[in-house]
């Protein structure tokens, strides 16, 4: 399409202009094709007229195709994407999840084929989750065997912020099982003793590692997934026992040493 307007030296600016379009709108965009780019706004205009082309992507590459008639690049673009829509479909990949963007440009100045963003359909307004691209050239600085590749990154930040707002995110992001705290800087060898002595009847223990109050331990436990986090202070030193805390259900009960490991696996076990 920019051959076709004459653009081709100055793709580089339409196209980051053009990628911008979800974000600032049209008339923006307009505005710094004609400013930035030099090119005409007669020009800019049918660039943008044919990045908000919609429809189906069966119908926009029939529309493209009389576009882009003649330019041996864009007819081969044309024959990729068909291919790579009938393939999806055969494979069995819903056609609802599928659609054809003429507007993104993300990284069409070294990509070299099809690029592809994903978005999350019950939550469009977080952006693209995962996007990448077709790069035959990638790997040439290392070989000088031609290797084509396709790869995408994937915005893991972003997807684990739209899992938590959907409530699909599980909360456990550890295997430990038992957090025991540290009551008293002093004590803190107790703390690593039980910690041992736990490990050896086959629980996943884990040791607070810093001096804090014993609510912000809490809340780390909680934050990270630990079901369970021992206390034990100038009370249940002198008792020789732990206080063991629920933090699924808040209930908290005081247990002997002798029988600590056993109350943990039953309540671990459920």
């Amino acid at each position: 399409m920019l051959e076709k307007l004459g653009l081709t030296g100055q793709s580089v600016a339409v196209l980051r202009a053009l990628d911008k379009l979800p974000k600032i709108g049209r008339d923006a965009v307009l505005s710094e094709m004609t400013g930035e780019s030099g090119i005409s706004a007669e020009q800019a205009n049918q660039v943008l007229d044919f990045a908000q082309l919609e429809g189906n992507p069966e119908e926009l590459l029939s529309q493209v195709a009389g576009m882009v008639g003649g330019n041996e690049v864009g007819e081969t673009g044309i024959t990729q994407l068909r291919e790579m829509f009938s393939v999806a479909t055969l494979s069995g990949v819903a056609e609802s999840r599928l659609s054809l963007d003429l507007s993104i440009a993300r990284g069409l100045d070294y990509y070299t084929g099809t690029i592809y963003e994903t978005f999350l359909s019950d939550l469009p307004g977080i952006g693209s989750v995962c996007s990448g691209g077709r790069y035959d050239n990638l790997a040439e600085l290392f070989t000088s065997q031609p290797l084509p590749g396709v790869g995408a990154s994937l915005g893991l930040d972003r997807l684990l912020a739209a899992m938590e707002e959907l409530g699909t995110a599980q909360r456990s992001s550890t295997p430990t099982q038992v957090l025991v705290t540290i009551f008293n800087p002093e004590w803190m060898a107790d703390s690593f003793r039980i910690a041992s002595q736990l490990r050896q009847s086959g629980l996943a223990v884990e040791v607070y590692s810093e001096d804090k109050k014993i609510g912000k331990q809490f809340q780390y436990a909680d934050r990270k997934g630990i079901p369970v986090a021992l206390v034990a202070g100038e009370e249940e030193r002198a008792s020789g026992c732990w206080q063991v805390k629920n933090l699924s259900s808040g209930d908290q009960t005081a247990v002997s040493e002798d029988s600590l490991s056993e109350y943990l696996a039953t309540l671990l076990n459920g």
